[in-house]
């Protein structure tokens, strides 16, 4: 009862992998990063035309401000960079990905329906790269997912009078359900990038005084309840 009352709206890491012997085993002066691609095939959003391209650029610019945002405050400074920019060599690392997956899903079914109905999906595959060797070198690789998917709806609130303060939880996840999506799976996703990063270094025992965060493996399940 309880998981049904509480709001999953979260993202996880799989399939996290080191690729490359051996890896870094210091925290990088500067993480770059590229644009992230866009599997257009992968995107399922309500949007055509300008809309679209707007849509689009405005969710690229949100993830690229996030990312840059955790991986300062949790693993090194980080950039954005262009395709164009010449890689600098020595203590750095570069990270690129793109998201496979989008799924907009519908705000109102997640805040009068919820526990599925509406909602949205976003997926990333992201490689880390050290570029101190003579030529860039993939030593870590994982994918993300997740979105606002088993928000227990509006419904719930009618039923008051038999689940007592319980009931309360749905009215707390009909407001997130109405403001949940992908502006918000963007800030999740960036989130747990960082931590999958925080968490490599911090068992190389090079986090230095940046506080660790550790990812959220895919099949945790969070109880976030409002009270």
């Amino acid at each position: 009862m309880a998981f049904l009352l509480a709001s999953c709206a979260s993202v996880s890491v799989d399939n996290v992998r080191q690729t490359s012997t051996p890896p870094p085993t210091s925290a990088p002066k500067e993480i770059l990063i590229l644009p992230f691609g866009l599997n257009e095939d992968g995107l399922r959003v309500d949007r055509k035309g300008t809309d679209f391209e707007t849509f689009r650029d405005e969710l690229q610019s949100r993830f690229n401000s996030q990312l840059i945002k955790k991986l300062s405050t949790h693993v090194a400074p980080a950039r954005m960079i262009s395709p164009e920019e010449p890689l600098p060599r020595g203590n750095y690392w570069l990270i690129t990905g793109r998201f496979a997956r989008i799924n907009q899903g519908s705000r109102l079914l997640r805040s009068t329906l919820g526990l599925g109905a509406g909602g949205t999906k976003m997926e990333t595959i992201v490689v880390v790269q050290d570029l101190s060797k003579p030529a860039p070198d993939r030593f870590l690789a994982f994918e993300t997912t997740g979105g606002s998917n088993i928000t227990q709806g509006i419904g719930g609130i009618v039923t008051l009078p038999l689940s007592g303060p319980m009931a309360l939880t749905s009215l707390f996840n009909a407001v997130e359900g109405i403001r949940s999506g992908v502006s918000f799976d963007t800030i999740r996703t960036a989130h747990e990038i960082a931590a999958t990063l925080s968490e490599y270094l911090h068992a190389k025992e090079a986090l230095g005084n940046r506080p660790h965060i550790k990812p959220k493996r895919l099949g945790e399940i969070p109880i976030n309840l409002p009270f």
